[in-house]
């Protein structure tokens, strides 16, 4: 129930997420990819540069290789971006960053630094923002004209975010459901609860002669077993609202920890069985065997020695 509660959770809150409930800061978001393509490109992975871009005019690694060596950035040259203009406007967005790069002779030893600009825009789109033009000579002026049709192909994830509403409200029914059947099950183990208020204590002795518990033979892992719980009424009264509980350690399911035997008449000797269910080998106990009766109109109850069983 614990596992299932937390996976609910977590379906809830990726629910939330997609649905775009829970969102991330745009000019967070535009830095981030502006950084991740910049980076690539400083570590040669031209490939990835070429994830953070959707534009038409750069559709090879190759491509993107060229238009930035040309322009003085060889790889491992960038030395610091700084941000030094940001402009969002909805789903777009223009973004001027100064590199710090090293110039390299054609020996390739480095001979001095330099500051390069290079101007950026973005696209906001299914899969976040990505760079759809790249200039080194100005500042890129943001127009709805410029919008371009991104593509991504649909993933896993694409269909979570897809059917989100739908799923979220599958959660919500499968945590309500799995409460009610937390409870439940709680409730069909426990049974009808036992009341000892008002009760007055008395010594085990005093009861002890009159109950006997009896474990089935031979009793095994796995396998259903019983503990037959006796009661004789030696008085000459009428024992009422006769009742006994146990507590039952997690290495041993019950289905009802509570036996109910009502009246007990003078004389009459009766039985209640405790059906359980061994998980581990060796001996297991029954802690607290609590009595619990009425006689001559005062209510009574007592604590037994715990009750042992074998399991093979």
């Amino acid at each position: 129930m614990k596992f299932t509660s937390i996976a609910v959770i977590f379906i809830i809150f990726v629910s939330l997420y997609s649905s775009g409930c829970v969102g991330s800061d745009p000019a967070e978001a535009v830095n981030t990819t502006v950084n991740g393509l910049l980076n690539a490109i400083n570590d040669g992975n031209y490939a990835g540069a070429l994830t953070f871009y959707s534009g038409d005019d750069l559709p090879v690694p190759g491509s993107i290789e060229f238009m930035f060596e040309k322009n003085g950035f060889a790889e491992n040259s960038i030395k610091t971006i700084n941000v030094t203009d940001r402009q969002i406007m909805e789903n777009m967005a223009s973004i001027d960053v100064m590199c710090t790069v090293t110039e390299y002779s054609t020996m390739g030893k480095a001979v001095g630094e330099s500051q390069k600009p290079v101007y950026f825009r973005l696209q906001d789109s299914e899969s976040g923002w990505t760079v759809t033009k790249i200039s080194f000579v100005s500042t890129i002026v943001l127009s709805e004209d410029d919008l371009i049709v991104i593509e991504i192909e649909k993933t896993p994830i694409d269909l979570l975010t897809d059917n989100a509403p739908i799923i979220f409200l599958a959660a919500i029914l499968m945590f309500g459901t799995g409460i009610y059947l937390d409870k439940k099950e709680k409730a069909g183990k426990i049974g009808k609860s036992i009341d000892l208020t008002g009760a007055v204590t008395i010594q085990k002795e005093s009861i002890a002669q009159y109950i006997k518990f009896v474990p089935s033979q031979q009793s095994s892992v796995g396998n259903k077993a019983t503990i037959d719980v006796w009661v004789k009424n030696f008085t000459q009264q009428l024992y009422m609202n006769f009742a006994v509980k146990g507590t039952f350690p997690n290495t041993l399911e019950v289905k009802n920890v509570n036996l109910f035997f009502g009246t007990i008449a003078p004389g009459d000797t009766v039985k209640q069985t405790w059906t359980v269910k061994p998980k581990v080998g060796g001996w297991i106990s029954i802690t607290e065997p609590t009595v619990v009766f009425e006689y001559g109109g005062t209510k009574y109850m007592g604590i037994l020695d715990p009750v042992w069983i074998q399991v093979q």
